[in-house]
């Protein structure tokens, strides 16, 4: 009995799996405009910012627990229309 290999169909609109993301990690960087100072929580390698708050330690402690459960690895990245800010740069 030979075996056959499975063919997989893909559909118009159907994304392929990724090849492969690298790790993500989570970094704090300053934004300053005019007198207000914010600080941005920057999402690498996608380079995309993913929250902005006015504390320190706020940012931080996203940051630190992103870093360390990788809760959006699968994904490749945190998406667009959870982040909890205006979409302007940092």
């Amino acid at each position: 009995m030979v075996k056959k290999k499975q063919k997989v169909r893909f559909h118009k609109g159907d994304r392929r799996p990724a090849k492969g993301i690298s790790q993500l990690n989570y970094t704090t960087e300053v934004e300053k405009k005019g007198n207000k100072i914010m600080w941005c929580v920057r999402e690498h390698p996608t380079e995309n910012i993913i929250a902005k708050f006015f504390f320190e330690e706020d940012a931080q402690r996203l940051a630190e627990f992103q870093s360390k459960h990788r809760v959006w690895q699968e994904n490749e990245g945190i998406p667009k229309f959870l982040w909890n800010y205006r979409y302007d740069k940092c």
